[in-house]
């Protein structure tokens, strides 16, 4: 038979912590907003050699359109001049995250996420600049 003691360290807390930590480790834990379909950041684009910053002037795309590559999805306003912001990447515009209007914005900050299926827009409604990694500022398309 079991001694007392034993039985009595079983029935406490150290058997609940036990199947606490079994637990934990069988279920994998999600944090709300750390697990995002497959997705793209794009940055705000470098789109002169000199151009260290710039503003959105308009959006040419709308949340949950499908763009590809070479296509106009925003005019940006450098320090020169009006350009048009072509896509090297193909994908589902999910979220805007710097509106229309916006200016002084710092080359390579977040500005526009692209999903891999329509399905997945709704999964950024939430998804803020802050939950992206630095955006790596795309080249300047060749006119």
């Amino acid at each position: 038979s079991t001694p007392p003691s034993v039985l009595a360290d079983l029935s406490g807390s150290g058997m609940l912590r036990l199947a606490s930590k079994r637990a934990s480790l069988a279920t994998p834990r999600l944090a709300r907003g750390l697990a995002y379909p497959p997705h793209t950041v794009l940055g705000m684009p470098a789109l002169s050699p000199t151009m260290t910053e710039g503003g959105v002037e308009k959006y040419l795309v709308k949340v949950g359109d499908a763009i590809a590559a070479g296509d106009r999805i925003a005019e940006v306003s450098t320090d020169k001049a009006t350009v048009d912001f072509d896509v090297v990447d193909d994908g589902i515009v999910a979220k805007f995250l710097i509106p229309e209007g916006t200016q002084d914005v710092a080359v390579g900050t977040p500005m526009i996420v692209l999903c891999d299926e329509p399905e997945d827009v709704a999964a950024f409604a939430d998804f803020t600049a802050g939950a992206a990694a630095p955006a790596e500022a795309p080249a300047a398309a060749a006119p």
